[in-house]
């Protein structure tokens, strides 16, 4: 019976250290992002807005004009990280769909960097991986 009390007193301990840092997240990521790229693609800018109702637009502006997608999201916590997925995007582009489940590597001074490492219709599906740096608007 002690054990049965000690087990429920540290997943409680648990849940409440853990919970506060998704909401970190999912409070920190509301607004507009200039997505930063390593390479050369795709040309031009991209912004990707997040709203509270769970709601992302990206804006791809290039010398074709502009493009706009908007999709879903969600913030969860797997594997004691934070992770974002993103769902119902589209193909912008020279740009792929933000679509998958997005490890959160660093949240820290209006920064935040995710790595793609799975896709969530396809788990057992190869090239997930997609680093993003997200720098916030000013």
């Amino acid at each position: 019976m002690k054990n049965k009390i000690s087990l429920f007193i540290l997943l409680i301990g648990l849940t409440l250290v853990l919970m506060p840092s998704c909401k970190k997240v999912a409070n920190e990521i509301i607004g507009t992002w200039d997505v930063m790229t390593f390479d050369t693609k795709p040309e031009g800018t991209m912004q990707i807005t997040f709203d509270d109702n769970s709601n992302a637009i990206r804006i791809l502006n290039s010398e074709s004009g502009m493009n706009v997608d908007s999709c879903t999201y969600e913030i969860t916590k797997k594997s004691l990280k934070e992770h974002i997925i993103f769902r119902d995007s589209e193909m912008l582009p020279g740009v792929d769909k933000l679509d998958g489940i997005y490890r959160v590597d660093k949240v820290k001074n209006d920064v935040i960097i995710a790595t793609r490492v799975e896709f969530e219709d396809d788990p057992t599906r190869g090239g997930a991986f997609l680093r993003m740096e997200l720098k916030r608007k000013n």
